[in-house]
Parts: C-alpha cells; structure tokens; sequence
C-alpha cells in the first residue's frame, strides 16, 4: 500500500497587501514611512534573500530581517518620515519597475526642521503576490547645499 504524505508549506510572514501596480505599491511605501508604520512598510518587500536597502550613508543592508531592523530602530527614534517626491523619472518592463526620485525630506536636527534632498532609486518587481519591492537606496545629492550634517536622522 502506498502512503502519501502531505507537507504543508507555511509562509514566512503573513501575505501584505496585493498592488496592481508599482506605483501602488511606491505610493504605499512612502504612505507607510509618512506614518512609521513597520509592519506595513515591510509587508511590500519581496522575500527574496537578496532584497536590499541602503539608506542614506548607510551600510547595504541584504535580507528581510537587516531591513526590518534598521527601520525599527529609525522609526524608534521618532515615528514617521515626512517626505515629499519630486522628479521621479520610471523604466518599467512587464515584471520589473525601476524608478529614481528625489526625496525631499524634512529633516528635524538641533536648529529646527529643514528640508533635505536625497536621490532615491526603488525596484520593484513583479510576482505572483502583485509588486514587491527589491531595492531601496537613497543617499543625499552631492551638489544641493542642504546635505545632511553627521547626526542627522534621514531614513
């Protein structure tokens, strides 16, 4: 007599939302960040081993549970990020959304709040589970004069 065994697969996180698109899926990154919430934030991450993120003059982080940190400990620091978008230009194919952005953060130090942009470049990818995100770098650019000052909480 045969014996069949049945394995059920469990997820290692629950299902976050399903996004049609990825600019429903960027909205809703920066939607989470505005309002420092983590759980939804790392619910449109890919679970992809080689998902990174790389925040302003900070390491590459690879791998859900380094991202999941780092953004608990800056939003520990404060809840959310006010950001604001601007010039965002996309290449996107039928699985695979590359954008780059600028990022005007605002930014609250010792004198008081001021604006900082950083350049910001997102995948997002393409999977069974709708769009995910693959990739999140943003660092300060180079030549604004408003660059973040050692101490600085951007993101």
């Amino acid at each position: 007599m045969l014996e069949i065994t049945y394995t059920v697969l469990m997820a290692t996180r629950p299902p976050g939302p399903i996004f049609a698109t990825a600019d429903a899926a960027e909205e809703a990154f920066y939607d989470a960040l505005e309002r420092g919430d983590l759980k939804g934030l790392m619910s449109l991450w890919s679970d992809d081993e080689d998902t990174v993120c790389v925040h302003p003059g900070g390491p590459r982080l690879v791998g859900l549970d380094a991202i999941r940190a780092s953004w608990e400990q800056i939003f520990a620091a404060g809840g959310g990020i006010a950001i604001r978008l601007a010039s965002q230009r996309v290449y996107e194919g039928a699985v695979l959304s590359v954008r780059n952005l600028v990022e005007q953060i605002t930014v609250h130090g010792k004198d008081g709040p001021r604006v900082v942009h950083c350049v910001a470049t997102n995948v997002f990818l393409k999977s069974p589970v709708g769009w995910r995100i693959v990739l999140h770098q943003s660092g300060p650019m180079p030549e604004a004069d408003d660059s973040p000052e050692p101490g600085d909480r951007l993101h």
